[in-house]
């Protein structure tokens, strides 16, 4: 697959939200800031994992988010989650005493956060 290829010089009306382009930088910091959470999504990779880890793949991984932010698609491998059951109150033999939670992937939750990040420095800036 040739590299994304980002367009740095597009000019436009200054109340539109336009995603810049991610760094590296970001994506080291954020992963860095991740909490050592010792849950796991659909994938099975820990969090403290990937912010140990985070300096030997943040070349490709800043690639993938933004080629999904250029092509305006989210990776579906990153939407999977894992769900498992979690006991409210009562007997744990009765299905009904369950609520379902949804574990999504550690790259799941930096992608979002990024964006997240883009969206609320745009209602700022807007004083929206």
């Amino acid at each position: 697959m040739p590299p994304v290829k980002h367009r740095m010089n597009i000019k436009g009306c200054n109340k539109s939200l336009f995603f810049s382009p991610i760094t590296e930088n970001e994506v080291v910091k954020l992963a860095k800031s991740l909490k050592n959470k010792f849950t796991t999504g659909y994938d099975d990779i820990l969090d403290p994992i990937v912010k140990q880890c985070i300096d030997y793949f943040k070349k490709p991984l800043t690639d993938i988010f933004n080629a999904s932010l250029e092509t305006g698609t989210f990776p579906e491998q990153l939407k999977i989650p894992k769900v498992i059951p979690i006991h409210k109150k009562g007997n744990t033999r009765n299905i009904n005493n369950y609520r379902p939670i949804a574990l999504l992937s550690v790259f799941y939750k930096l992608l979002e956060k990024l964006v997240y990040n883009r969206i609320m420095t745009f209602i700022e800036k807007m004083e929206l």
